[in-house]
Formats: structure tokens, sequence, C-alpha cells
């Protein structure tokens, strides 16, 4: 664009030397050769494609729809009428119209890459719930091992457990000690459970002492019932496993903690 301090002379010298018309005031010689600059700025790609995005912006009156057809293309006339069409570059991109509709140029473009953040955020979204989801279930786990540690310190730093605090160390015994012999033995049978759960309440408890009686009866139970390949149907009438049923019952009912002097 010719700078302001340009003399009309010199306006209408550009123009003739560019083809345009040579008649009116400066803003007048100013818009065509404007027009000429922006045309020769485009890119030989803009060049080689000869349509542009033409948009018109205007407001109408609201009604019902074909009211609302009417009015709007009555707006649209007025504006052809009473506004300058403009020939600009936005982005890049080349663009005829007034100039309220400078804005939505590339409309298009602009929502669909809105959309493709719009499903890469609802990705995230869906990831972090998956971790929510995830912390909601280790909250109970977290809150057993936080309260065994801190019962545990004050057993072995502070000296001052309290009643309750034993029975945090000796559940977290019992736990740990479920957990290695299910590892050992995956088992999913309620009556053998209860037994291994027996079995880690007397090694957990810290107060008494298991029997050798109850522990040797235990390593029998354990050791027949794993040549058995874990047969969970001991128990049953019909079991051929006789043996284990028996070492069972024995285990049931022997003595399980030494008798205090």
């Amino acid at each position: 664009m010719p700078p302001k301090s340009t003399k009309v002379e010199d306006l209408r010298g550009q123009c003739k030397s560019a083809g345009l018309d040579t008649t009116g005031n400066k803003a007048d010689l100013v818009k065509p050769l404007k027009g000429q600059k922006n045309r020769e700025e485009l890119s030989p790609e803009d060049q080689d494609d000869p349509k542009c995005d033409a948009i018109l912006f205007t407001k109408s009156e609201t009604g019902s729809e074909e009211e609302m057809k009417y009015e709007a293309k009555d707006a649209l006339g007025q504006v052809l009428q009473e506004e300058e069409l403009e020939v600009e570059k936005v982005r890049g991109e080349p663009f005829v119209g007034n100039r309220r509709a400078r804005g939505l140029t590339g409309i298009g473009e602009r929502m669909g890459a809105l959309e493709e953040r719009a499903s890469a955020l609802q990705d995230e979204i869906n990831l972090l719930w998956d971790d929510v989801s995830t912390l909601k279930l280790c909250v109970p786990e977290y809150s057993r091992v936080r309260n065994r540690f801190i019962s545990t310190f004050k057993l072995d730093k502070l000296n001052n457990t309290t009643e309750s605090d034993m029975d945090i160390i000796r559940q977290g015994n019992i736990q740990w000690h479920m957990k290695e012999m299910l590892l050992l033995m995956p088992c999913s049978h309620r009556e053998t459970i209860n037994i291994l759960n027996i079995h880690a309440g007397v090694r957990a408890d810290s107060h008494k002492t298991g029997t050798d009686e109850f522990y040797q009866k235990f390593a029998e139970f354990i050791q027949l019932f794993e040549r058995s390949g874990c047969d969970e149907s001991y128990l049953t009438a019909r079991s051929q496993c006789a043996d284990i049923a028996r070492a069972y019952w024995l285990l049931l009912g022997c003595q399980r903690y030494k008798d205090r002097a």
C-alpha cells in the first residue's frame, strides 16, 4: 500500500503504469493499487487455483424460516451496495469479502483442527479417569500399609503401642503369611483357605507360641494336598483323597498353642 505521504500525482502515475483507472481522489486511487498489490503477492499455487474464499458478513432479523431467508438476501444485497469488497491474504490464503467477514476465513479448517483437538483431549480425559479408578482401588490397601507402618514404628522405636496397634500388626502379619502361602499354592477352596488362615494367625501371634504338633500336622496336610495336585474335593463323600480329609480333621482338632508356664 502506498505511504500516506504519497502525492495524488504520484498515485495517478502508479495507476497509469498498472493499467488502472486514474480518476478520482486520493482514496479512490489507493484502493485499486492495494488490490493490485495483493494480486501480485499471491503464490504460484494460488495462481494455479482460480478459486478463493468469498465471504460476506452481515446481520438480519429473526423470524420464520422464510422470513429469515428473505431478510438475509436483502441484508446481503445491502452489503454489496454499501460496503467495499476487499481482496487480501489471511493466514496465507486469498480472500475476498467485506471487512467484517475477515474473521470467518478458513473457518472450516479451524473447526476441523478444533474437533481433532477435542478428540485428543477426550482421550486424555479417559486415561485420567482410568488412573483415578486405579487410585480408588488402591486406597484401602494403602491405608492398611500406612497404618501397619505407623504401628510397627511405635512398637520398634517409640515403645508406646496400644492394643489397637498390636491388632493392626497382627492382622498385617496374617495377611502377609496368607499371601506367601497362596503364592506357593494357589487355592480357592474355602476350607483349605481357612486352614491356611489359621496357620498364618498362629505364626503371626507375638503373644503365644504354636505347638510342634500343630506345625507338624499342618506340614503333613500341605504335603498330602500338594501330592493330590491340590484336589479340593477331599471333603466330599465320594472323594478318593481320604488321607487328606483325615489330615484336615486331625489338624483342626489338635492343640494350636503351647500352654503358658
